[in-house]
């Protein structure tokens, strides 16, 4: 597990990009860097309308029996939206959740104690997903500090 906390500002997105590619494996490295893009763009915005200036943190695990797992905290109350079914095609943005439900296996999001919330997504790695089950995003501890 490594973790990386990051100053709510714009700039953290390709600085969460960066760092966390040459941790992934390769078999889904574009596709988890896209989900720790849409994250943390989210928690940008989250913590930016909740006025708050706490760091964010992203949390990788990768699971040599098959999945990748992504935990993202923000200083926001506001619950995490559904995913939309579609997106307005004139609109800049609102496919982050359509993207992340398309990539993740599973994904949510869970209230920290602490304030604020956890946003999370498993990735399944598709030659090593075969041979193990993968229900839960244990190991992943969403930060409560």
């Amino acid at each position: 597990m490594t973790c990386l906390h990051l100053p709510p500002v714009p700039a953290s997105v390709e600085a969460a990009r960066r760092w966390a590619a040459p941790l992934l494996p390769v078999d889904v490295r574009d596709s988890v860097v896209l989900v720790v893009s849409e994250l943390v763009t989210n928690a940008v915005a989250a913590d930016a309308a909740a006025g708050a200036d706490d760091d964010i943190e992203v949390e990788l695990v990768v699971d040599p029996a098959g999945h990748v797992a992504l935990a993202v905290t923000d200083a926001s109350d506001l619950p995490l939206p559904d995913a939309p079914v579609a997106a307005p095609l004139d609109e800049d943005g609102g496919r982050g959740l359509l993207l992340v439900d398309a990539i993740a296996y599973d994904h949510g999001w869970a209230p920290r104690a602490c304030g604020g919330k956890c946003v999370w997504a498993l990735v399944r790695r598709p030659f090593l997903a075969q041979r193990w089950a993968v229900s839960s995003p244990e190991g992943l501890e969403c930060a409560d500090a």
